[in-house]
């Protein structure tokens, strides 16, 4: 069963981390700001095909994210996700590093055991 309470408060929860209103979201996605104020307090149910593909677009995050715990999220999705929000703000000099050092952990890993 969808628990589209969990779907609203994740829309809000990113809306904000986005530092968008209601109506700046609405505008970006073809709704009124009323509705999209519905949606975050479960008073209408999404559209599941279009509205939230157009919401998690804006929002910049993927399904998975606004969905939550309704399906389950595969671990390379997460991962993903949460290295892009990570990195999003960073500059092209962090973004470098970081990927040295990823790489040198990779290439040392298959000599160590992580625990």
């Amino acid at each position: 069963m969808i628990d589209y309470q969990e779907i609203g408060n994740n829309i809000k929860i990113c809306r904000i981390r986005c530092n968008l209103k209601q109506a700046e979201l609405a505008e970006m996605v073809g709704v009124t700001s009323q509705h999209i104020s519905h949606v975050e307090r479960c008073q209408t149910k999404p559209s599941l095909t279009l509205l939230l593909v157009d919401i998690s677009t804006a929002l910049r995050v993927d399904l998975y994210t606004l969905l939550g715990s309704n399906i389950p999220v595969p671990p390379d999705v997460s991962i993903s996700v949460e290295f892009a929000s990570m990195l999003k703000d960073a500059a092209p000099e962090q973004v470098k590093l970081c990927l040295s050092v990823c790489k040198t952990i990779m290439e040392h890993g298959e000599s160590h055991q992580f625990k």
